[in-house]
């Protein structure tokens, strides 16, 4: 309830300013009116139209329509409509090197219940800060906002909207959290042209880029902190070949700190992932090792792996077919544990970042009796 109210004030207080009417607070207008050069009605319309200066109200949602069966002892099948995502992204520019962001989002407990509630997912400033020689267009980032790997990642692999990332699916890490972060890019942007060729406008670093910061650790979905510990998180990526491959990029991603339990297991994360992408496909691979995870759940050393393919009908390019693989040993010290997933599906691009994707997505747990198994449809809605 507390973040619900919080939100609502901060959403607020970012709109007000643009409704007509206000009373004029400007002090500059202020004086204007007070020596008869404009009106009263004339003053509230001009600090209308420059509140609305810089400001961005849009959406993401996922609409998903999913029939399977719930492997373990027993099956258990289900066929339902969900609303798995319902963003609501209010950006401002306050100035042009303080910037603001909040983001509610349906929580995910509510999604299969049908009884939908909000919760914060972003909530955070940039301060931009100048260039330090090839250290470019740095940005120092407070409050909830995102963790370094799993955005990245989300720009690179685009089809969070049929199943999360490799990590994020098996709880070892999260997209967001409070803290502090730092994130930039290595020898300034590439060009429109090579932002085109990658067709992806996030992390456009012309060498790569950087995020580090430290942060609460427990994610954004948790109820509360319950320890001490601070997590300190970093991603570094490398765009070798700017100029002749532009959509090539290595990038490292690490963890060190305690889970979010009160007997402060160890969390570490060491994530190195290879990405390639153009018009006309993307594939990566993903390897991992470490040891618990976020929530504090457990401390067993883990390691695993994840590719993920798609390919652009050339003939046709608002179509698209795409595949993906994680493998994940939870517990190396365990034998016959692993847990596998397959993913294949097509999509169709409307218009835009709007999609409709078809898959279908089997986990096989070697500890379990039975698999899971779905079929969806998921319709993405983004402006």
């Amino acid at each position: 309830m507390k973040r619900k109210l919080i939100a609502l004030a901060l959403g607020l207080g970012l709109l007000a300013p643009a409704f007509a009417g206000a009373e004029v607070s400007d002090p500059l207008l202020k004086k204007l009116v007070d020596k008869g050069t404009l009106s009263a009605a004339d003053a509230e319309e001009v600090q209308g139209k420059s509140a609305l200066k810089g400001l961005s109200i849009g959406t993401t949602v996922y609409i998903d329509y999913s029939a399977g069966q719930t492997g373990g002892a027993t099956k258990s099948n289900y066929n339902r409509f969900t609303l798995q995502r319902g963003y609501i992204n209010i950006k401002k520019e306050i100035t042009p090197w303080f910037r603001a962001r909040i983001t509610p989002d349906i929580a995910a407990s509510s999604t299969k219940t049908g009884d939908y509630t909000i919760r914060m997912k972003y909530l955070y400033a940039d301060f931009l800060t100048p260039d330090l020689g090839q250290v470019t267009d740095n940005d120092v980032r407070v409050g909830l906002g995102h963790t370094p790997l799993l955005d990245f990642e989300e720009g690179v692999n685009t089809y969070r909207m049929q199943s999360p990332m490799f990590q994020d699916k098996r709880g070892l890490i999260t997209s967001s959290d409070l803290g502090v972060s730092v994130l930039g890019n290595f020898g300034g942007k590439l060009t429109r042209e090579q932002v085109e060729e990658v067709d992806n406008a996030n992390y456009t670093g012309r060498f790569g880029g950087y995020h580090v910061g430290v942060y609460n650790g427990g994610g954004y979905s948790n109820a509360a902190e319950n320890n001490q510990n601070k997590s300190i998180q970093g991603r570094i990526t490398v765009r070798p070949l700017p100029d002749n491959l532009p959509g090539l990029q290595l990038t490292y991603h690490g963890i060190t700190g305690k889970g979010n339990a009160t007997n402060n297991p160890t969390w570490s994360n060491n994530t190195g992932l290879l990405s390639y992408q153009n018009k006309l496909g993307v594939a990566t691979a993903e390897f991992m090792t470490g040891k618990g995870n976020l929530s504090g759940s457990d401390a067993a050393k883990k390691k695993g792996y994840s590719f993920f393919g798609k390919f652009i009908i050339p003939t046709y390019t608002k179509v698209a077919a795409f595949a993906r693989y994680d493998s994940l040993d939870p517990d190396t010290t365990i034998s016959n544990n692993r847990i596998n997933t397959t993913i294949v599906g097509v999509s169709y691009r409307i218009v835009g970042d709007n999609y409709l994707v078809a898959a279908y997505e089997k986990t096989h747990d070697q500890t379990k009796a039975n698999d899971d198994k779905k079929g969806q449809v998921v319709l993405q809605i983004q402006f």
